[in-house]
């Protein structure tokens, strides 16, 4: 993972992840009673540029405190079990809605100065 908020920057690669494929949401909430998971690997990156708006938070009464980067985000991953593959389509065709990068501090991290 890199991350420059200075520049509005972000990404994150994950090369062949081990995990457990239960074939649909009711399945995998379940833990697999309906239907037994299959072992499968991912792969995906993801990148987030483009700054559209920088917003800062500051919740003194919930003790939350936040500086976020609206921006663009894209994606391409790909998935592998036994006797199944998907890749998706490259990066450049992803279509965003909303991307947002930054950092928080709550709860203890909380500053309490300003």
């Amino acid at each position: 993972m890199h991350i420059d908020l200075g520049k509005g920057t972000a990404s994150l690669h994950v090369t062949h992840l081990d995990m457990s494929d239960f074939f649909f949401i009711p399945n995998s909430l379940s833990g697999g009673a309906l239907e037994p998971p299959v072992p499968a690997t991912v792969s995906f990156h993801v990148r987030w540029s483009h700054i559209s708006q920088r917003d800062t938070i500051r919740d003194e009464e919930n003790g939350f405190a936040g500086q976020f980067i609206e921006n663009t985000a894209t994606i391409e991953w790909s998935a592998t079990e036994e006797g199944f593959a998907f890749e998706s389509d490259p990066a450049e065709t992803s279509v965003n809605v909303f991307s947002l990068i930054g950092k928080e501090r709550n709860g203890v991290f909380f500053p309490q100065e300003s």
